[in-house]
């Protein structure tokens, strides 16, 4: 797609008068923790011509939001270039809050993929190699900000919701209203005292159970996975590309056929993921790919509040930064487990101990796998033909099917 545009841009460049209108200085604030990578941005629309067509093009054909959804129209309706190094200034500058029952942690992650929306020049833009670079280079630096002290700010607060249930968890200095930790991703990257207790596993001596790799909105993808093109068909004829998403792994081929769910985590939530599953890890693998450029983020997070429901587009996933493992189960086959780094800074961690996996490394179900940092984040499970039915999820009693909102 990319070629495509690019080789579309350069023609169309030619009938562009580049200069007519002299473009302004953006009065770009160097205080600013993305400085440099917002001026990069700035400087390359000013003199890039591709990425400036591109860049124009995708304000020229922004899509209105659906009826209904329930963050309100498109922001970048009637909006043009000279709005976005606001908006990144004011993102990198961003600190999540904790808010009654919920919290605004994705507000501008919303924001953001609202760009994109049914927008295919600004996912070429965002898609594209320069832009990989560009605005890849600014997700590190709004990283590199919420590693530092500064963004602890708000930590107390998140600590008193009592959805956070800080007992459960390691707190660098328990007596500090903010816990002690030193960043908000130190918060937001935090462990239990005793996993055991906190998230005993069902029936730990059965193989044969399967349970959900860390605290997340669950949903199974009931449909068969078929061999049409490599493609998981989806509701709605959303399709997600296999072979892309395990980027072409030799055991994506055993998946044609079975069985998927999805596990998206929220703001609030533990952000560790372990293994559901006993058996080996055969092979694991970090892909480098796009933090932005989702194309439909209101059919997967609809009004309802039903994150990553059967019948979202989990395509557009498909060439984010993530990471997967592959878990051999034995008699139950294989396991496919993919992490995925939504919008933002989209940090996937691996346990040194599953790092790269080429040998098979034993692993028990609970098992820590890795971690994120703060970002949206998503996390796949895909089975083998006739191994497990997803149609509906299955609890045992006891386990939590919900929780209350909270004042």
């Amino acid at each position: 797609m990319e070629k495509l545009f690019y080789k579309w841009a350069n023609v169309a460049i030619l009938s562009i008068v580049v200069g007519a209108i002299p473009l302004q200085a953006s009065g770009l604030d160097p205080k600013n923790p993305c400085y440099q990578s917002i001026k990069k941005i700035d400087d390359t629309y000013k003199s890039d011509k591709v990425f400036k067509l591109l860049m124009d093009q995708s304000f020229a054909h922004m899509v209105e939001a659906p009826k209904g959804y329930m963050h309100g129209g498109n922001p970048w309706i009637g909006k043009s270039y000279k709005d976005l190094p606001p908006f990144l200034e004011e993102w990198c500058e961003f600190l999540p809050k904790a808010l009654g029952s919920g919290d605004d942690g994705l507000k501008y992650i919303q924001d953001m993929d609202m760009f994109s929306y049914q927008n295919p020049f600004a996912k070429a833009l965002f898609q594209g190699k320069m832009g990989l670079e560009l605005f890849g280079n600014y997700m590190k630096e709004y990283g590199k900000f919420m590693d530092t002290p500064a963004s602890a700010k708000y930590v107390a607060g998140w600590l008193n919701d009592v959805r956070i249930e800080k007992e459960d968890y390691v707190l660098p200095n328990p007596k500090a209203e903010d816990g002690g930790f030193k960043s908000f991703n130190t918060f937001f990257a935090r462990s239990f005292k005793d996993q055991k207790k906190s998230r005993p596993q069902t029936m730990p001596d059965r193989d044969y159970v399967v349970t959900a790799p860390t605290d997340c909105i669950i949903n199974s993808i009931p449909q068969m996975i078929t061999d049409e093109n490599m493609l998981i068909a989806t509701k709605g004829n959303q399709k997600l590309n296999l072979k892309q998403m395990l980027d072409d792994s030799k055991y994506y081929k055993k998946f044609l056929g079975g069985t998927a769910v999805s596990c998206v985590l929220m703001p609030n939530t533990y952000h560790h993921y372990h293994s559901p599953i006993d058996g080996k890890i055969v092979e694991s693998k970090i892909i480098k790919g796009a933090l932005l450029g989702t194309d439909d983020f209101p059919s997967f997070v609809p009004e309802n509040g039903n994150v990553g429901y059967y019948g979202s587009d989990f395509n557009q996933f498909s060439t984010y930064q993530r990471g997967y493992f592959i878990g051999d189960t034995g008699k139950y086959g294989y396991v496919a487990m993919v992490a995925v780094g939504l919008s933002n800074i989209g940090s996937i961690v691996f346990e040194k101990k599953y790092n790269h996996v080429s040998r098979p490394v034993p692993v028990k179900r609970g098992d820590e796998l890795g971690h994120f940092l703060y970002g949206g984040s998503l996390f796949i499970m895909f089975f083998e033909k006739g191994k497990f039915k997803s149609d509906a999820i299955r609890v045992r009693l006891g386990n939590q099917i919900g929780t209350f909102d909270t004042p």
